[in-house]
């Protein structure tokens, strides 16, 4: 069983970040990642290896659109739920996003519906499953880590970028303790890349990022519906935001 993370650049002249786990009996351990994906033949050569198989697959990108202007339903919830966490998203509809390269949470989706993925999120726990599912990781951690606002860690300056990054690591780094847990490699303890150029630190936060999301959809993945709730549906769009147990 796997559960991937994708932190989709909405360009892909952008990079984009990937990072699979893998399932070992009772916790989940970080088998590969990537941080330079551009585009979405790339993207696909990195999830390639786990077309076959059991895998759920968790997505930083708006997979449903149907709307062309406005935003839809499970956005507006989710922007008056969780906005004084400041953990709410933007309006999403298609004219917004071919502005900014087009809609490629839709088009990846469809890429993996070809590979037999659907976009149902599970109804049973621990079930052998292959689906891909929309995940948004700022609501997701005021829910999982039972935050009081969403740390802050986007484009900010240089120092408060740096400082932001290194927070959200040390919050990542508890998973370890969380059920199910998430082993992380050695090479992910460190708090910041060696070189702290704009790009390195980039890559880190968008690996970062993919991380969470591969968390979050393992965590749907064994909890099943008690671990998680569905804002919207697959007519007008959807999010899946994990709900805390334990």
């Amino acid at each position: 069983m796997w559960a991937i993370g994708v932190d989709l650049a909405w360009s892909p002249r952008n990079p984009t970040a990937a990072v699979a786990l893998r399932w070992e009996e009772d916790h989940w351990e970080v088998e590969a990642w990537a941080d330079d994906l551009g585009s979405d033949a790339e993207i696909l050569g990195f999830l390639s290896p786990y077309r076959e198989g059991s895998c759920i697959i968790g997505i930083d990108a708006p997979l449903i659109v149907p709307n062309e202007e406005g935003s839809r339903p499970c956005d507006r919830e989710i922007a008056s739920r969780f906005g004084r966490y400041h953990a709410g998203g933007y309006p999403v509809n298609r004219r917004w996003l071919r502005a900014f390269g087009g809609l490629r949470g839709e088009a990846l989706a469809q890429a993996l519906a070809a590979w037999g993925f659907t976009l149902n999120p599970p109804s049973v726990p621990q079930a052998l499953i292959r689906t891909v599912i929309e995940v948004f990781p700022h609501p997701a951690a005021v829910i999982l880590f039972g935050l009081r606002r969403m740390i802050r860690y986007k484009r900010l300056g240089r120092g408060l970028w740096i400082r932001g990054l290194r927070r959200w690591h040390r919050q990542l780094l508890t998973l370890e303790h969380f059920h199910p847990l998430l082993r992380w490699p050695e090479a992910w303890r460190s708090s910041l890349p060696d070189r702290k150029t704009r790009r390195a630190l980039k890559a880190w936060e968008d690996r970062l990022d993919a991380a969470f999301c591969a968390y979050v959809a393992g965590y749907v993945w064994f909890y099943g519906p008690a671990g998680y709730e569905q804002i919207g549906d697959l007519q007008n769009g959807y999010v899946i935001i994990p709900r805390r147990i334990g």
